[in-house]
């Protein structure tokens, strides 16, 4: 006779993978670590193989661990969503992961108007989902062979920097006098467009630059900008409430071909279920209107 599951153990195997940790699992669960690791061993030996590695303190996944994680998560959070449905709860949820500048300097600022909509959608923004699929909605800006993608919204690019400094930046021949700060490639950037990049398009030899400062994260670039540290090259769409509230200023402005484009993907569990509807048409008319 087939010994039945043990639900609480994979439960705590859910939340021990999740966190990589037995003592994090433990402190969600209300369990102390060694309790967490005791329910991890009865499920590996339930299932006849090892689920972590446990090495000098640190965990990390089997082979068989990577394969059974997914679809635990999968799994519970369709339990919840459909238990949910049953009790007739209200207030629906969304997980939805962004790269952290796009989110920071795009999407929060909007979304009070989403929640003035839609006051039974709860929404929680991650920046840490992307990778491992912990999401119902994806924004990003790689392109992901395995999920179903649509282009988000194709962003431009525009030199900013404090008001204080526009006086000093009338145009291109001026930015190599400047501290030039840019973006660099990372694990949540596909790419970044770099000066090198947006003088050769402007047509411009910019001779010696005098200093730059590259940043592994965008927010870090454009607060630098806003503190009047130099003159940034920023995505024209992560820094429109930036202009609106004077906070920075496009001292000139020249269209080039040179753009950053977003995409945004659906979960299989979340794609039948009305509030991501909801918010995936929000998203694109936030787009459309405010840009």
């Amino acid at each position: 006779m087939k010994r039945s599951l043990p639900l609480h153990a994979v439960r705590v195997f859910e939340l021990a993978a999740q966190h990589m940790s037995f003592t994090k699992a433990g402190e969600e669960l209300s369990l102390t670590a060694a309790a967490v690791s005791a329910q991890v061993k009865l499920l590996e030996s339930y299932l006849g193989t090892p689920l972590f590695v446990r090495s000098n303190n640190r965990l990390s996944l089997t082979t068989a661990g990577e394969n059974y994680f997914p679809r635990i998560r999968d799994a519970f959070r369709a339990l919840q969503h459909a238990t949910d449905q049953v009790m007739g709860q209200r207030n629906a949820s969304l997980r939805v992961s962004v790269p952290p500048t796009f989110g920071t300097k795009w999407l929060v600022p909007r979304l009070f108007r989403f929640f003035a909509k839609h006051p039974d959608i709860a929404v929680e923004v991650v920046t840490d989902g992307g990778d491992e699929g912990g999401w119902d909605l994806a924004i990003d800006d790689r392109v992901n062979e395995g999920a179903g993608q649509s282009i988000l919204v194709v962003s431009g690019y525009t030199p900013v920097c404090a008001p204080a400094l526009a006086e000093q930046v009338r145009g291109p021949a001026d930015l190599p006098a400047q501290m030039l700060l840019h973006e660099r490639p990372g694990r949540r950037a596909a790419a970044a467009t770099g000066w090198d990049q947006w003088f050769e398009r402007a047509g411009v030899e910019p001779g010696p630059v005098s200093r730059e400062m590259g940043f592994s994260d965008g927010t870090m670039m454009l607060q630098a900008a806003i503190e009047g540290q130099g003159v940034a090259l920023a995505q024209e769409l992560l820094v429109a409430y930036d202009l609106t509230a004077g906070r920075l200023v496009a001292p000139f402005h020249l269209a080039l071909p040179l753009h950053h484009t977003y995409y945004l993907a659906v979960s299989r569990d979340a794609e039948p279920r009305e509030e991501t509807t909801v918010f995936r048409d929000w998203l694109f008319a936030e787009i459309t209107t405010a840009g």
